[in-house]
């Protein structure tokens, strides 16, 4: 069904007007008058038609601005969200600032301490049963090499240190036996050695005409010819020729504490 608005329906009534008049003799100004109202008419059905276009562009801007306002609060909200996130990773990031100085001062407390330890376990090397003493010494001097180069990190400082420690410690549980030269007043020979954890050192020539043993408290070397036949024998243990047996070696007593 065909919906006419106000100003449609008076546009009909009049174009019904003016013709019913025209089909009848009207005067000139009734004609005029009529055709004035129904010109009238036709520009207020123009005007509605702007109008409708008009509230029809604004409502598209309308429509337009909303989105664009959802959109702004979607940024807002994601820019609130990073805002958080930035603050977050500052934090962590003063965090890990805080530990690296730390973790500097703590380098600067065990740079010196790596270095005692280093000096006492030379210390330790030297007044105990000389064994492999040029190597160990050599070592402990490598050691503090490492502890003072600054392309070492303290880390793998403290591992070394820690190293030789452990190495020092293993040879306190072990026995072996080996050959090298023996200094001594009567000049240098060789001599089979055998060494029971830091606790002895003994020492055979090889035909076995003589015995001794590194004497701790006298810091030399001493003859003890009595010990010849338990020397031979842990000589021999050392070297997997014998069953491990008790031994009548020349043990240090341990001194009294002071």
């Amino acid at each position: 069904m065909l919906k006419l608005t106000f100003p449609s329906l008076m546009l009909l009534l009049l174009v019904t007007a003016v013709s019913s008049l025209q089909a009848a003799p009207v005067s000139a100004k009734v004609r005029s008058a009529v055709q004035a109202q129904a010109q009238q008419q036709r520009s207020a059905v123009d005007a509605q038609k702007h109008i409708d276009q008009i509230s029809d562009a604004t409502q598209a801007t309308l429509n337009q601005y909303l989105a664009i306002a959802q959109q702004t609060d979607q940024l807002r909200n994601y820019d609130d969200q990073l805002q958080q996130l930035i603050q977050a990773q500052q934090a962590e990031i003063s965090s890990i600032n805080k530990q690296m100085s730390q973790v500097g001062v703590v380098e600067q407390g065990l740079l010196p301490l790596m270095l005692e330890m280093v000096d006492s376990l030379e210390q330790y090397i030297k007044l105990g049963i000389p064994y492999h003493l040029d190597e160990r010494l050599a070592a402990v001097r490598q050691l503090r090499d490492a502890v003072n180069d600054p392309a070492i990190s303290v880390a793998e400082k403290f591992q070394k240190v820690i190293q030789a420690y452990e190495a020092e410690i293993a040879a306190g549980r072990s026995m072996e036996t080996y050959r090298g030269e023996l200094s001594s007043n009567a000049g240098t020979r060789t001599v089979n050695f055998l060494r029971l954890g830091h606790l002895v050192l003994a020492y055979q020539t090889l035909d076995r005409s003589q015995t001794g043993y590194w004497n701790t408290q006298k810091h030399a070397w001493q003859v003890a010819n009595q010990y010849a036949d338990a020397v031979a024998e842990g000589i021999a243990v050392a070297d997997k020729q014998a069953v491990p047996d008790l031994l009548p070696l020349p043990v240090p007593a341990p001194e009294a504490g002071k």
